[in-house]
């Protein structure tokens, strides 16, 4: 076998000490094993040569490894340390069977229970590979002392053992539970990592466990900083769960972004930035951090601060912005990975004055970039260009431009998605995107992407002003491509001679001369598109263009596949026959990741309509929501619980035309107990507001969340007497529990959170409307108004303004909403759509916010609405 080679000073390679080492002749070699007197040297030569050939993947036999295992347990007779030292490591790495294992678990309980600290470590090691799970118990007693040992390499390997038992004998490692805490004191940086994760792993089902722990060590961390960085992410995995991060752990992860460790920093940092639960006051000071990474002299500490920041000005371009002199210094930066962060985060802040310079800067390093960040840089330019659409024509020569260059099949794929989103969004783009992708399928190595462009080619091209000049282009592919290219450039001409009649004459002579094509696909094509030309109109051929398919065309062939296996003599039909499809989760990964979108995007919360269709769905379940007609509009879920408690338990309020219906999540986290017939019993403040419909959860195990639902009534006879404000609802949970295995339930209660429905909860907020669009909405409502002017009571612009967004429940135009920092006013655009009567009114909202040195920030609010009570209504709201 030969050896791995490496290349010595002079860059001669230099050939490997195992060079044309053989299996047998080492096989042979281990028979010195047996030897009276062992040589420690020789053996641990061959010892050597055994691991290299396993880690090479050399296959043994059963009976090789049987005898090399049985002749390794006879050198515990030698007394020599290193040679000790490479039996450990054989035993650990020979792929013995468990019976023949278990030979050495004595001689492994005699040097872990020894005075040799190094034979300890090692021998706890090996035990904790081989030793059967049912053993873990009584070896118990040994590793609680070995973890409460004062040797940290013997306490380390201690708690590894742990972590490596865990999988298979858990109930016995949580009895272990006081010693790792108190190993989390110890002085070595080593230990406490071990230690800290070995403890999360004890308590990673507990949540309660979980924060609890984080809390204790935020007030006394560990100081060493690989262990910080776990804490750091233990702290992350409870933030995430909260609705807001809590004050304390925030605090803490502030803090650490003042560490002496860059890797403590960095982790901190990130960390913050990536909550989902953030706002942009809080994420400052992290982004503060990074960017005083972006000049370090470190090319690792540079990428990671710039690959973060690109990832945070998606959610926070205002707060990235002051980084905009350090990301301009990394554009000539030697690693052509950060230079392509660089500009993305740049291009993605939305400074369009700096737009013509970074994409001259950006044409002369794209041949140096790998494909996966020139993916992520397209997609930037893609956001660019529908941010400002006059910018459209830089930007699109350069996506041209980057069409024509080398590339992979990804790359390609992402450029022309690219062009086709802007076209999409762009009318005016729509000719030039046209005329390049007619240059680029002149040149293009990707059957696929051809065939997309020839078929957007044949239904934008006929709509064009001059359809003509597109003809030769496509025809071109008839004569020079594979056979699925010459097919959709058939299509494609038969299109043009369907919708163009000043063409039909030219495309039916081109049509048949692809009538003789070799191909069966492309001559039955031709002569069937044809024949739907050679009428006196071209109203049959319109018809055919038009009809939608019956079916997808993979369902079809699945359909059809399945309908051949079943064998039988009914005949084949579409209404009956056709089968689900699953989806293709990874091509659907694989298409996120051209278009430039991250795992950690993708995973972030999902989007409010794809909630609501969650929702949709899960009360569509429920027949009796049926009646109550179309669902308006669901709120966030509202924490009726601590997130430490018994029962962890939020509400979501769905509003319909004449109900609400509160859907309540309860989540058990009570080990070994089984909730049963779970409902919650409401008391309104408001005698208006009757309970209609209760429908319990059946049972919720351990871990497990459960939801139940209460559906009630409001008035809403006229905008007089409609209620919009419900006053406040108690809530009490109500369930029978019982522990496993005992089959009598108790019944029991726990009391919740109250909450209430508020008029926010009518308002459906919209966030796509232009300012431009909205002053026109605004002048069109007249100028019936309802305006009102107060102090707010809070110190911060940024807050204020998102209070009153929260309380209107409104949407704020072009991210209005962001506050400059420093600023001492700003107005905010809102629009909205209220429920009210059983119609949907449109809201618009003026809200303009200054700073007052004594009394905080005054609010000047005007709201426009076609109903004049409802404009009172929402102003008087703001309370």
């Amino acid at each position: 076998m030969d050896g791995p080679k490496t290349k010595g000073e002079d860059g001669e390679v230099e050939p490997s000490p195992f060079d044309g080492l053989q299996k047998n002749a080492v096989l042979h070699e281990a028979k010195r094993f047996n030897d009276k007197q062992i040589s420690a040297r020789t053996c641990s030569e061959v010892l050597t040569k055994i691991m290299y050939l396993i880690i090479q993947g050399e296959e043994f036999s059963s009976d090789e490894i049987s005898q090399v295992f049985f002749r390794v347990t006879k050198l515990f007779n030698s007394r020599d340390v290193h040679l000790r030292r490479m039996v450990y490591l054989s035993l650990k790495n020979l792929p013995a069977k468990p019976e023949e294992a278990m030979m050495v678990v004595n001689c492994l309980a005699k040097d872990m229970t020894g005075k040799t600290d190094l034979y300890r470590a090692n021998a706890i090691r090996v035990l904790a590979k081989i030793l059967d799970p049912t053993m873990i118990g009584s070896f118990e007693r040994f590793m609680k002392q070995a973890i409460t040992y004062k040797d940290p390499y013997v306490v380390s390997a201690a708690l590894l053992a742990g972590n490596h038992m865990l999988k298979s004998g858990a109930d016995n490692i949580k009895r272990w539970t006081s010693e790792v805490q108190e190993a989390l004191n110890n002085h070595s940086p080593m230990v406490q990592l071990h230690a800290l994760l070995l403890l999360f792993k004890l308590k990673q089902y507990d949540p309660l466990a979980i924060s609890r722990l984080t809390r204790t060590l935020a007030k006394s961390p560990p100081r060493g900083p690989l262990a910080q960085v776990l804490l750091i992410r233990c702290i992350a995995s409870v933030l995430r769960r909260q609705d807001k991060p809590d004050r304390e752990l925030l605090k803490f992860l502030q803090d650490l972004l003042h560490d002496k460790s860059f890797t403590v920093m960095y982790e901190a940092a990130r960390t913050i930035c990536a909550l989902p639960n953030i706002n942009r006051t809080q994420v400052i000071s992290a982004i503060g951090v990074l960017q005083e990474f972006l000049g370090s002299p470190v090319p690792a500490q540079r990428f990671a601060a710039v690959r973060t920041l690109s990832k945070v000005v998606l959610r926070f371009p205002i707060a990235v912005a002051p980084c905009s002199v350090d990301l301009e210094h990394l554009i000539n930066d030697s690693n052509r990975n950060v230079a392509t962060i660089a500009i993305t985060t740049l291009l993605r802040t939305g400074v369009e004055q700096n737009v013509d310079r970074l994409m001259k800067s950006i044409a002369g390093f794209m041949t140096d970039t790998s494909d996966e960040f020139k993916i992520v840089l397209i997609d930037a330019i893609k956001s660019l260009c529908l941010k400002f659409k006059h910018r459209h024509k830089t930007l699109l020569a350069f996506l041209a431009a980057s069409l024509r260059e080398e590339g992979g099949k990804d790359y390609k794929r992402a450029i022309m998605n690219a062009i086709l989103e802007i076209i999409e969004k762009i009318p005016e783009t729509k000719e030039t995107g046209l005329e390049q992708f007619c240059e680029f399928i002149e040149d293009c190595e990707f059957p696929k992407l051809s065939m997309k462009i020839l078929d957007l080619l044949g239904t934008e091209g006929p709509k064009t002003k001059s359809p003509g000049k597109y003809i030769r282009f496509i025809f071109n592919r008839v004569i020079l491509e594979t056979a699925s290219v010459r097919s959709a450039a058939v299509t494609a001409l038969a299109r043009f001679g369907a919708h163009v009649p000043e063409l039909t004459k030219s495309v039916k002579i081109l049509l048949s001369r692809c009538a003789n094509d070799d191909d069966d696909e492309v001559r039955d094509r031709a002569v069937l598109f044809l024949h739907l030309l050679d009428g006196k109109n071209n109203n049959i051929a319109l018809d055919f263009f038009k009809s939608a398919s019956p079916a997808d065309p993979k369902v079809l062939v699945a359909s059809l596949t399945e309908y051949l296996k079943a064998n039988t003599s009914t005949p084949f039909d579409l209404s009956k026959h056709l089968v689900e499809l699953k989806e293709d989760v990874e091509e659907e990964e694989k298409k996120q990741k051209v278009n430039g979108e991250t795992k950690e995007a993708a995973a972030a919360t999902p989007s409010v309509n794809q909630q609501a269709e969650e929702y949709k769905a899960l009360l569509y379940k429920v027949p009796y929501f049926s009646t109550l007609g179309p669902l308006f509009k669901s709120s966030a879920p509202i924490e009726l619980t601590e997130s430490e408690s018994e029962y962890v338990v939020s509400v979501v309020k769905h509003v319909f035309k004449e109900h609400v219906v509160f859907q309540y999540n309860v989540k058990n986290t009570m080990e070994d107990l089984l909730l049963e017939s779970v409902m919650v019993e409401i008391e309104t403040e408001d005698a208006d507001w009757a309970e209609e419909k209760v429908i319990p959860a059946e049972s919720i195990p351990y871990n497990s969340t459960g939801v139940c639902f209460v559906a009630i009534s409001r008035p809403t006879e006229g905008f007089g007497k409609e209620n919009f404000n419900s006053g406040s609802i108690a809530n009490t949970l109500k369930f029978y529990c019982k522990e496993e295995g005992d089959p009598v339930a108790t019944e029991d209660e726990y009391n919740l959170e109250d909450f209430e429905v508020v008029e926010s909860d009518f308002m459906l907020p919209i966030t796509t409307v232009r300012t431009m669009e909205f002053k026109n909405q605004w002048e069109a409502l007249g100028k019936a108004q309802a305006v009102k002017k107060f102090s707010l009571g809070i110190d911060d612009l940024q807050n204020a303004v998102d209070a009153v967004i929260e309380i209107l429940g409104m949407g704020a135009c072009e991210s209005m909403n962001e506050v400059p920092e420093n600023a001492r006013s700003t107005g905010v655009f809102m629009v909205g759509k209220f429920l009210c009567g059983g119609k949907v009114l449109p809201v618009l909202c003026k809200a303009g916010f200054m700073v007052d040195q004594k009394h905080g920030v005054t609010l000047k609010i005007a709201i426009r609405c076609p109903n004049p009570g409802i404009s009172r209504l929402l102003t008087n709201s703001v309370r």
